[in-house]
């Protein structure tokens, strides 16, 4: 059985951003070969994305496969 080219992982990051908090969370599909670190962040850059700043403190970041 050949070694699967993706895996989908479920996230949780919270941020601080001035006064501001916020814990954003979601599945992700990424190549199987791809780091954590580069996972962590290419997720970085969604989360400045949603949240509309890139000057923001990682408070709490969790990766895991998303399955029980």
């Amino acid at each position: 059985m050949p070694a699967p080219t993706t895996l989908r992982l479920h996230w949780i990051m919270t941020v601080q951003y001035g006064p501001e908090t916020s814990t954003l969370s979601n599945t992700a599909e990424v190549d199987a070969t791809v780091s954590r670190t580069q996972v962590y962040r290419d997720l970085r850059a969604h989360v400045a994305d949603q949240i509309g700043t890139r000057s923001f403190v990682v408070l709490y970041f969790a990766l895991e496969p998303d399955q029980l």
